[in-house]
């Protein structure tokens, strides 16, 4: 029994995955460039960044509302309840169309909601680990539990008071995000290719 290595000509199946690492590999270093990309275009031009968006989930709900009704008629040919999934339809259609003719609206109004809910779960984070049981607590709890509640409220007051700025601040915080998920995979997919030379 040889101890030595196969090479991909004489195992089909070590072929097969070598292809799919490089592959893999490939599509990691795509994806974190890309992902860069869309970072540095949320950081630079955060309200042309939430417009395409906006136009994007609007088409998206054309083309779904369209499809609904289209449904609704197959299903009226064959004699089964149709009428609340052609009022389905039309209002996910009107949605769409409202959406892609005030862009900035929606993402205002989808900011809104996005720092509102992480307000709330900051401060709710924040009060459960303050009551956290004594023995359970230590300095750091007790700081960032109190660091949680400051900044939700902070967050908090920004969804409210400051709308318009919300679209600026989501923006920032996904493509600070997207920045830094873009560079780690960029780094892990040439950490991949290194360890195949």
């Amino acid at each position: 029994m040889s101890t030595y290595p196969q090479s991909p000509a004489d195992n089909p199946a070590a072929g097969l995955l070598a292809s799919l690492r490089k592959r893999g590999v490939s599509f990691l270093l795509w994806r974190g460039i890309l992902a860069v990309l869309v970072g540095i275009l949320l950081l630079i031009s955060p309200f042309g960044s939430a417009t395409v968006f906006g136009i994007i989930v609007g088409a998206w709900m054309m083309v779904d509302g369209l499809s609904t009704v289209g449904l609704s008629f197959r299903l009226k040919q064959q004699n089964t309840p149709w009428g609340w999934v052609l009022t389905d339809g039309v209002i996910q259609t009107l949605f769409g169309l409202l959406v892609i003719l005030f862009p900035v609206t929606f993402a205002v109004i989808s900011a809104f909601f996005v720092l509102g809910f992480m307000a709330i779960g900051m401060v709710l984070s924040g009060i459960v680990q303050l009551a956290a049981p004594v023995e359970n607590r230590s300095g750091w709890t007790i700081a960032v539990g109190i660091i949680n509640i400051l900044f939700g409220v902070l967050l908090g007051a920004l969804a409210i008071f400051n709308p318009v700025d919300n679209v600026v601040t989501l923006s920032w915080l996904a493509g600070i995000a997207a920045l830094a998920l873009g560079i780690s995979l960029i780094v892990f997919s040439v950490k991949l290719r290194n360890l195949d030379k």
